[in-house]
This record gives C-alpha cells, sequence and structure tokens, in this order.
C-alpha cells in the first residue's frame, strides 16, 4: 500500500494541475482576507474571526477538482492501463488514492489556513483587535476547515470513480456543488435534504452561530454528522466506481 500511495504522489507531481490549484487557492485566500478585513463594516470583533478564518474552506473546490482529475485523468489519458497492470487489484488502487487525496486536501487546508493567519492577524493586531488562537471558536473553525477541504478531495475522487469521463465529472460536480444545492436549500418543499448534501454536510462542520446552524430555517447536521455525511458521498461513489470498473475493460 505504502509503495501506491508513493506512486500515487508521483503522478501528481509529475502534472502542473496541482501548482495551478494551488496558486488559485492561495490567491483566493488572500482576496476573502481582504474583503472581510478592508472595508469599514468589515471584522470589528474577535468574535468575528472564526467565521473569517472558515473561509478558509473555500478551497474545497480546488482539491474536489483535483480529486476528480486523479481518476479521469487515468482514463483520459490510458495511463490506467500500466497501472492496472503494475497493481491488478482495483480495491487497492481506489484505496491509495483514497489516502493520497486525503493527505493533499490536508495540505491544501494547511496552506489555505497559514495564507489567511498570515495576512489577518498582523492586520488585526494594527487595528486593535487581540485574536487568541485558542478562544472565540477559532479551534473549531480550524479544525472544521481541515475536515472540510480533506473529505472534499475524497469526494472529488469518488464522482471521478464513478463517472470517468474527465469533463462529464468536473461539469456535473461543479454544478451541483456551486449551483444546485442552493437551488435545494430556496425550495421549500425539499430544503431539508440539504444537511445531507455535500455543501450541507461542510456547512454543519463549519457552523459557528446559530445562524450558521439554521440556513433558510433548516436544521443542520452536528459536526460528527456532517463528516459521516461528507464520507459517504465519498465511499458511496468510490467503491460503485471501483465494483463497476471490475467487470469492464479498462480500455
Amino acid at each position: 500500500m505504502v509503495r501506491l500511495i508513493r506512486a500515487e504522489f508521483l503522478k501528481v507531481r509529475t502534472t502542473q494541475v496541482w501548482l495551478w490549484l494551488l496558486l488559485a487557492t492561495i490567491a483566493i485566500m488572500a482576496l476573502l482576507v481582504v474583503a472581510q478585513i478592508a472595508p469599514s463594516d468589515g471584522v470589528q470583533r474577535s468574535s468575528e474571526v472564526a467565521t473569517m478564518f472558515a473561509s478558509s474552506a473555500t478551497a474545497d473546490i480546488a482539491v474536489f477538482v483535483l480529486g476528480v482529475l486523479g481518476v479521469t485523468t487515468e482514463f483520459r489519458y490510458q495511463t490506467i492501463t500500466p497501472t492496472v497492470l503494475a497493481t491488478p487489484s482495483r480495491w487497492a488502487l481506489i484505496s491509495a488514492k483514497l489516502i493520497t487525496y486525503a493527505i493533499l486536501g490536508a495540505a491544501f487546508a494547511l496552506i489555505s489556513i497559514a495564507v489567511q493567519l498570515a495576512i489577518a492577524l498582523p492586520w488585526l493586531s494594527a487595528k486593535g483587535i487581540h485574536v487568541s488562537l485558542g478562544q472565540d471558536n477559532i479551534p473549531h473553525a480550524l479544525g472544521g476547515v481541515f475536515a472540510v477541504v480533506a473529505l472534499f478531495g475524497l469526494v472529488g475522487l469518488g464522482v471521478g470513480a464513478l463517472l470517468r469521463n474527465q469533463i462529464v465529472a468536473v461539469s456535473v460536480g461543479l454544478i451541483f456543488i456551486l449551483v444546485l444545492q442552493n437551488v435545494l436549500l430556496a425550495i421549500p418543499v425539499v430544503k431539508h435534504a440539504y444537511p445531507f448534501t455535500p455543501g450541507g454536510a461542510a456547512s454543519s462542520i463549519l457552523a459557528i452561530t446559530q445562524n450558521d446552524k439554521t440556513p433558510n430555517g433548516v436544521h443542520l447536521l452536528g459536526a460528527g454528522g456532517g463528516i459521516v455525511v461528507l464520507l459517504l458521498w465519498a465511499l458511496v461513489p468510490a467503491l460503485l466506481g471501483a465494483s463497476i470498473s471490475m467487470n469492464r475493460d479498462i480500455t
């Protein structure tokens, strides 16, 4: 398994996709901090800082795309053929990919948080706002970011394993995450299904204030429930994809 995980990291390093996604994530993190501190009605109290740090979870989009590409690129360029010839077990392959992209997601989360901390702490200090990283729900926000971003890497991997077509997997996944979930939350009849979507699960993990916990009157799950939901969104498609591929010719 260690050998397979090393091989997966090698595959990631030999492309530039991860680097561009990381640079885009860093730029977005910097813009988010500026957008929340610079305005006159921006962050004014230490109690508001946790919500700002929770915005680091926006990195989940980049990690989701990276996870999708981690599977679909192999099918698109047929690098999956030598991979399977070297390791015939599809279960071992998907397990190695799940571990690899969970680690990559955690790395993206760490970098995202570091960027926000590096910009926000000196700026807030200059504004006379003292921030203690161990108070005001900040540990909850930072831990939630790690969980959400790492798990979204697995969600992307699961979607890619199930759909296999790169364009379809990325397009469908992003449309669902960025658009359809929010539409679902706005429809009275079906909005209570929102907590069981990836976005609803992420909101459950990151929720800090009471308003965060009841968007549009919908009661979110607890943080533990959100983690379970995201794991299901990751593992069920991944296992289905691996199971289906067991009975298919990969070429």
